[in-house]
This record gives C-alpha cells, structure tokens and sequence, in this order.
C-alpha cells in the first residue's frame, strides 16, 4: 500500500470528496502532502506538476475517501471455506472455536492478517475495524501493511487461545493500548465478544478501561434472534441493547456489529448515546442470521458504517460486495426502489465507516484530512457506457464496481 511521505498530485479524475455537501469535481484534482490532503479541486484550479515529487493521470477513474471497513475479524481468513453453510452458533460452536483452540498463535495472527490485508488494500481498503486474539500480532500485521486499523483483543468470559481469564483478556487489551498508543497507523481499541458470552462485570470492567483511554469499545450486538435469549443477565423483557444501557456500557465511541435484530426502542438508545452500527450484510445473509435495519437506524440517527465479519463467513473481504448488497436488500425488504440510494450506500462504506467508528480525521476528502485515498478505474466493460449526470457515478460505484477494479489504494 502506497504511503506517500512527499507530495502526490491526482489529475483528471472524477473526484468524490463523501463530505457533508458531497462535493463532486469532475474533471478534478487532489493533492497530498506527507500523510494529509493538501487541496482538492476542479482541474481549472489544478498546481503546476513541477510542485510535485509524482503525479498520476487518473484519468476515466473515481478518487474517493478508501473504503472502511468498520467490522472484521482479519486472521479469519486462514478459516475461509472451513465451514459453511451453517447457522452462526452451530458455526461457532462446532467448527471456529474448535479450529481455533487448535491453531491459534501469535504467528498464526501475523501471516494470516498479511494475507487479509493483502486482499484488503488490493480492494480499495485503507481503514480497518479488528477483532480478534492475540491482537499486537494483528496490530503489528496490520502496521507493517501500511494500512490503518483500529485493532482490539476480542475479551470473553470463556478460556481463549490467548487469554485463560478474561482477567488476562484484560491484561492483553492494557498491553496492546500500552504498546500502540501514539501509533501513526494503529489505535488500540477495547472490546468484549458479545452480550451472551460475557457478564456485567467483564462488561463494566472493559468499557471502563475504553473511556479511561478514549477508545473505541467493540462488541457484536443483536446478530441474531437468539441472543435476547441467551443472554442470561437481562432482565425480564430487557433486549442486549438495553442491558447495554442499563450497565452504562454504551457511549460515543460504542460500536455494535451486525445490529440486525435492533427494534425501535433499540435504535434510539443507540442514537441518543451516539453508538454505531457495522452493518454486514454479506455475513448476515451467509450465516442466516438476517438482515440489519439499515435506513430505519439511520432515520433515528445512528451511525452506519460497513463491514465484511471475518472471512470465514463471508468469505471474502470485498467491500464492493458490502456496498452493493447494502443498497439492494433494503430495497428488496422493504419494496422500495428508492430506499438506499446508491449515493447513500456509498457514504456508508467511506464517511459512514468513520463516524461509525467515532474518527473523522478520514473517510473524507479535503484539505488537513487524512490522505487515506482510493483511485478506481471505471473505464471497464461492465462500467461502459458512463453517463454523466451527477449522481450517476455513485451508481457505477454501488451497482457496477468490483474490487478489481482499483488501481491504486494510498
């Protein structure tokens, strides 16, 4: 992944800012100075090429804010095609946990994130959102990529390959915050598995080490219709998200994954707290968990961003495949062709993605932003012919873009 310690100059592209105007430039330019936006553009307004140490002609492609990837579990991939075609705790129960016991290491996480952050910056990818164990090895994994990523130690209240105790759980979460904090790339990040494998205790316990340090708290919330009911410290008609709130665990920087089965009441604790949601849509339909209610949460106010889940259950980390199934299946849900529009679902998996995980110092394109940048050719067979009108481009990226096609990820 490229990382631009000079100044780098986009031009003649169609260029997508994903801010709050939706600012398009088309044909347009972007500057980069060291690691930030320096100015973006129409070309009329373009700096000579002689202030620039490179220069790329992107001409017939799209520079957008790089995909975020707001939920993953990255050394998954090394689990892909293991098993398949299985509910989620049947999956979990019978098939990952056990693979896991089994495998697990610090090296195991290393190569295996290596291989998921291949796939990732390969697919426009310059943000990710990890959960998993044995998390510095994932950290440093995703570090030496060059990407940026937001990696946590998945706490639970049984025994994992990394940590006997969710006590030692614990322990590794303050060492990975120790090790990493002040990192140019990597910030440490709090997080327990789920409502129904860990306690009040463990709950209270690491929220309270995420708002002693400011960091992001990460919990899978309501994937499927079972967990209100096996979470065995609710109380009598209380959902996961309301057991959250009544234990002080939600907050700003709170991020439930998968929210597929979050009602109303649900929705605006989430909103009234400022949480967000990783919506993966991918998972959520391979595993049969269900399909999140994504414009009911936005119309409350929730931070949406999106996320693959772990590739063992997608199986793969194609952001496009998320971007394209978060504008369909709301459509075909609710039997409205204009529910999602595609420039909407283009916002989730940029912008949406960092306000979901509470940064905005990217997903967003402008000058003192974070250059994370990608550059996608849309001069292909199955983007011809390009129509022009304003919103067409975003149709191209929701309907029509795969991952092969980005040219560059910075």
């Amino acid at each position: 992944m490229a990382k631009q310690q000079g100044r780098l100059l986009l031009t003649n592209a169609t260029v997508l800012a994903m801010d709050s105007e939706l600012r398009q430039f088309n044909p347009g330019y972007l500057a980069t100075e060291g690691e930030l936006v320096s100015a973006i553009g129409p070309m009329s307004d373009c700096p000579p090429v002689s202030g620039f140490d490179e220069v790329l002609d992107c001409s017939g492609c799209v520079v957008l804010p790089g995909m975020v990837n707001a939920h993953t579990h990255l050394p998954m991939v090394y689990f892909r095609g293991l098993a398949d075609d299985l509910p989620l705790l049947t999956w979990l129960n019978e098939h990952i946990w056990p693979a896991e016991g089994k495998h697990l290491s610090p090296d195991f996480c290393y190569h295996a994130t290596r291989l998921a952050c291949l796939e990732s910056i390969r697919g426009g990818v310059t943000c990710v959102n990890d959960m998993y164990l044995f998390a510095a090895s994932v950290a440093s994994a995703v570090a030496d990529s060059g990407m940026r990523g937001l990696v946590s130690e998945g706490v639970i209240q049984f025994p994992t390959p990394s940590a006997p105790t969710w006590q030692d759980g614990r322990k590794l979460s303050e060492a990975l915050i120790t090790e990493f904090s002040g990192h140019p790339l990597i910030e440490p990040a709090v997080a327990c598995h789920a409502p129904y494998t860990c306690t009040p205790e463990i709950l209270t316990t690491m929220h309270g080490l995420s708002r002693e340090h400011g960091l992001l708290f990460h919990i899978h919330l309501h994937e499927t219709n079972a967990e209100q009911g096996t979470t065995e410290w609710l109380q009598p008609g209380e959902s996961p998200t309301a057991g959250l709130a009544r234990l002080g665990v939600l907050g700003p920087r709170t991020l439930g994954a998968h929210c597929v089965w979050v009602e109303q009441p649900d929705m605006e604790l989430m909103a009234s707290h400022g949480c967000g949601c990783a919506h993966c849509p991918a998972s959520n339909l391979k595993l049969a968990s269900g399909v999140a209610p994504t414009v009911a949460m936005l119309k409350a106010g929730v931070n949406v961003g999106l996320g693959t889940d772990g590739a063992a259950s997608n199986n793969n980390l194609d952001m496009w495949e998320e971007l394209h199934l978060s504008s369909l299946l709301p459509k075909g849900i609710l039997l409205d062709a204009e529910a999602m529009p595609a420039q909407q679902a283009v916002q989730l998996a940029t912008s949406g993605g960092a306000a979901a995980l509470g940064d905005r110092r990217f997903g967003t394109l402008a000058a003192g932003k974070l250059a994370d940048i990608c550059v996608i050719d849309l001069a292909t067979p199955h983007t011809t012919p390009r129509y022009t009108h304003e919103s067409a481009v975003y149709s191209y990226l929701a309907y029509s873009a795969q991952a092969a096609d980005v040219r560059h990820t910075i």
